[in-house]
């Protein structure tokens, strides 16, 4: 099934994506609080697997329902390859998100304005179950943003449009954050337009997944907040010393000048990696790419 790009049949197609995730993510999430209930399980109100989960879920069924059955389409369309193209996609796109936001910890670190303790105790999840817990919540979220919804956008607007869109889309969402600074939703922001930039020229959901993941994940080992989160793998806690406008405060280093500057820059870098022709990851993302002609269609 296809829909001309001119017009609002885009509007439909959000729409119809946001509605179908919402629809989703309410009955898993009663779903998961009943089992719960009958099993005698006491829910944290942390973070965990019990709110992520049902989200991962209907992010993946919307993203289907959309994409396969609804437009036709593959789900490669998205950048979403199988086998060890994916797996590769995924390590390189971590492997880049290490780099970026370990800068910015060096850059916190070189001055004295974050220093580690060990307090001891044992953090509040295994580091395993945590690092699989980022993972999930790093799909989920490039699922919602950067999959179908920016796919629909790029055709019908072009990929600047569909870079600020859902960059906006995604700051905002953090919005109600613990914490949460002007800075911080701006930060968000231009790490949205990063993980935009990251999609739009690798063509990989894997590879940018892997960006989000490996940000996320490092910036837990380090025990520091991620965007506002007590979310640590390791026994580290980090004590921020510096002034709160560079180093993030109590957010986290996502509310700091420093993070706006270098995210900037990992833009910029990921812009020129990604793209690059001879990167052993997959090639970049067109609309022709996909089977059909599909070129002024969705």
């Amino acid at each position: 099934m296809k829909l001309k790009a001119e017009g609002w049949a885009w509007v439909g197609r959000l729409s119809g994506f946001a509605g179908l995730f919402i629809a989703f993510a309410l009955v898993l999430a009663v779903a998961a609080a009943g089992i719960a209930r009958l099993a005698g399980i006491e829910v944290p109100a942390t973070v965990g697997w019990w709110t992520v989960a049902p989200a991962l879920l209907a992010a993946c069924a919307a993203t289907w329902v959309l994409t396969v059955r609804i437009d036709g389409r593959p789900l490669s369309a998205l950048g979403l390859r199988g086998g060890r193209a994916g797996l590769s996609e995924l390590g390189y796109g971590t492997l880049a998100g290490f780099a970026i936001i370990g800068v910015v910890i060096l850059a916190l670190a070189l001055p004295g304005w974050v220093s580690w303790t060990a307090p001891g105790g044992a953090a509040v999840l295994s580091g395993a179950e945590i690092s699989i817990l980022l993972l999930g919540a790093a799909f989920t979220e490039e699922l919602l943003f950067r999959g179908y919804a920016f796919r629909v956008l790029h055709l019908r607007f072009g990929p600047v449009p569909a870079l600020a869109g859902t960059s906006v889309a995604f700051g905002l969402m953090h919005g109600a954050n613990p914490g949460i600074t002007p800075l911080a939703l701006v930060n968000l922001a231009l790490a949205g337009v990063l993980l935009g930039v990251a999609y739009w020229r690798s063509g990989s959901l894997w590879f940018v997944t892997g960006v989000h993941f490996g940000w996320n994940w490092i910036m837990a080992a380090s025990g520091l907040s991620v965007s506002g989160l007590d979310v640590r793998i390791s026994g580290l806690e980090a004590v921020l010393s510096g002034p709160a406008l560079w180093t993030g405060g109590g957010f986290g280093p996502e509310a700091g000048l420093v993070a706006t500057v270098m995210t900037a820059l990992g833009t910029v870098w990921l812009w020129r990696i990604s793209g690059s022709a001879d990167r052993p990851v997959g090639a970049r993302w067109s609309i022709s790419e996909t089977p059909g002609d599909d070129d002024a269609s969705v």
